[in-house]
């Protein structure tokens, strides 16, 4: 389960999530199934929901793994979620700028 699926099911669930600083906020306790993977996957998440003027975000990262570039292309996001989202999948991922 990915982080956006995360945030999905805590509103399905009908908790609201915030972000204060660098702390993870709900309105109401989770279920302890999604509180086990909101503390997993908690400093993603926060860097996902952290307001949009505090870092300039991009669509598109350059991304280099063991000597391959590419594009990883998908919703905006910083370059910290860039990495930590290339990271997830390729452990030794590198952004490149």
């Amino acid at each position: 389960m990915n982080v956006f699926e995360i945030i999905r099911w805590a509103r399905d669930e009908g908790i609201s999530l915030k972000v204060d600083g660098d702390r993870l906020e709900a309105d109401s306790i989770p279920p302890s199934r999604l509180m086990a993977k909101l503390l997993t996957h908690k400093a993603l998440i926060v860097e996902l929901l952290k307001p949009a003027g505090e870092s300039p975000r991009r669509r598109a990262w350059m991304v280099s793994v063991s000597g391959y570039r590419f594009f990883l292309i998908g919703p905006r996001m910083t370059r910290t979620q860039a990495l930590a989202l290339a990271r997830w999948r390729w452990a030794e991922a590198e952004i490149v700028d």
